[in-house]
């Protein structure tokens, strides 16, 4: 006998709910509404919905002519030699000398960063939009307004998250083709991920690209920061000034759960592993006190008892000698957790905010220079960081695009707070 599943009432309807509403009504007109026994014409006596269904408005380019007027006065001074001409300022756009505008840059963005498109498939949509242009084109298009502007806000973003207490941190393989050290196209880069915690008051989802995965890359970032640091047991993040790591038990389960065939102390580290998510789940929604008091008087009994048991028995070889040393060389770290409630059990955070990276990787493949991989960590870091803030990504591009330009931020560096994806007008506007 087979399972059906229940179907949900009302499921359908809360999907669609907030879209636009256009009324097709379905009315008897003629000889239809006639009467077929005394032929006189039928009254309407009611109506009834029969279905809604979606339907998808194809998005259209359109040209935005800016024309500035120019003014004169028609001065009687004859003393007066030159007569005063001005003319009206016109908004700068965001790249000097193309057509590119704000919103259509914004979509580029979308396409590569939100959804995974890389530029050279990009090409073929924007075709059938009717706007030939080639990928390089929107590869330089990316390049110039990451660096113009949102460089500025990339930096603050930086500044930001290093007055934080608690981090999360993680870092994923990336190629680059042209690489400046002179190492083939073949070594690996690195994106790495620094993030702030779920409940931050502002969220910071930041990237960095970069040739190495020595220590100073991530000593240089967190220059300035203070706290714990959750991570997934990479020495490159040890001895990191002021920084206290805390381990990762979804790593430990992982270790013990790919183990081959049904071994009994692989699946006993599992069951010890579920026992401390399975709590979690329970203390989630506690204020950080109440969730460090619970951790002290409930699972740290569990923990050291599975310690205790880690150390009771010697292993030889194998993915289980790896799986137990992985939980025994960090103890420390592993323990860590439960010394303060904002802290996590697990580092599940940054993995979530590291796959965007890993899904554009697997569509784009690599960056041919440096500077394309930057860009692509300034953008990354801007349109996850808007994401937290619960901003629509496009919309906040468009909005930096379009008032960036126009701002005098260099010599009044002050004004970017306003721009920043908490600022209250950008919140008004952009969500």
């Amino acid at each position: 006998m087979t399972y059906r599943r229940k179907k949900q009432k009302g499921r359908k309807a809360e999907l669609i709910k907030d879209l636009p509403i256009e009324e097709i009504h379905c009315q008897l007109h003629g000889e239809d509404c006639l009467c077929t026994n005394c032929g006189n014409e039928m009254k309407q006596i009611g109506k009834k919905i029969i279905r809604d269904e979606v339907c998808f408005v194809p998005a259209r380019l359109y040209k935005k002519r800016y024309i500035s007027y120019a003014y004169a006065c028609d001065c009687h001074d004859a003393s007066i030699e030159a007569k005063p001409i001005r003319c009206a300022e016109t908004p700068k756009a965001p790249i000097q000398r193309s057509f590119a505008g704000a919103s259509m840059l914004a979509e580029v963005f979308h396409q590569k960063y939100v959804l995974s498109i890389p530029c050279y498939r990009q090409v073929s949509e924007w075709a059938r939009y009717g706007l030939s242009v080639s990928d390089k084109t929107l590869s330089n298009w990316i390049i110039t307004t990451s660096y113009d502007w949102l460089l500025p806000i990339y930096e603050r973003l930086r500044d930001e998250l290093v007055q934080q207490t608690v981090l999360h941190a993680d870092e994923t393989p990336y190629q680059i083709l042209n690489r400046a050290d002179g190492k083939p196209a073949t070594s690996q880069s690195r994106i790495w991920l620094f993030r702030t915690i779920k409940n931050a008051q502002h969220p910071v989802a930041y990237y960095h690209a970069d040739l190495t995965r020595e220590r100073a890359v991530a000593t240089t970032i967190l220059e300035g920061f203070k706290g714990y640091l959750h991570c997934d047991g990479y020495s490159g993040y040890k001895n990191i000034p002021n920084v206290k790591l805390v381990g990762c038990w979804a790593h430990v389960r992982r270790k013990f759960f790919e183990i081959p065939g049904n071994n009994g102390k692989a699946k006993k580290a599992v069951e010890y592993c579920d026992q401390i998510f399975r709590f979690e789940k329970t203390i989630k929604d506690l204020s950080p006190e109440q969730r460090q008091k619970q951790r002290q008087l409930i699972i740290k009994p569990v923990i050291e008892e599975f310690f205790k048991w880690l150390e009771s028995f010697y292993v030889m070889k194998g993915k289980l000698q790896t799986a137990v040393m992985y939980a025994l060389n960090q103890k420390v770290e592993l323990l860590r957790f439960l010394d303060d409630g904002n802290l996590e059990a697990s580092n599940n955070l940054a993995e979530q905010a590291i796959r965007p990276i890993a899904i554009g990787r697997k569509n784009y493949l690599f960056s041919t220079s440096m500077k394309g991989a930057t860009a692509n960590a300034m953008a990354y870091t801007i349109l996850e960081t808007a994401k937290a803030n619960s901003l629509n990504p496009s919309k906040y591009l468009t909005y930096l695009f379009q008032k960036l330009p126009n701002t005098d931020f260099i010599r009044n560096p002050g004004v970017l707070v306003d721009f920043l994806p908490w600022a209250k007008t950008v919140q008004e506007i952009c969500q």
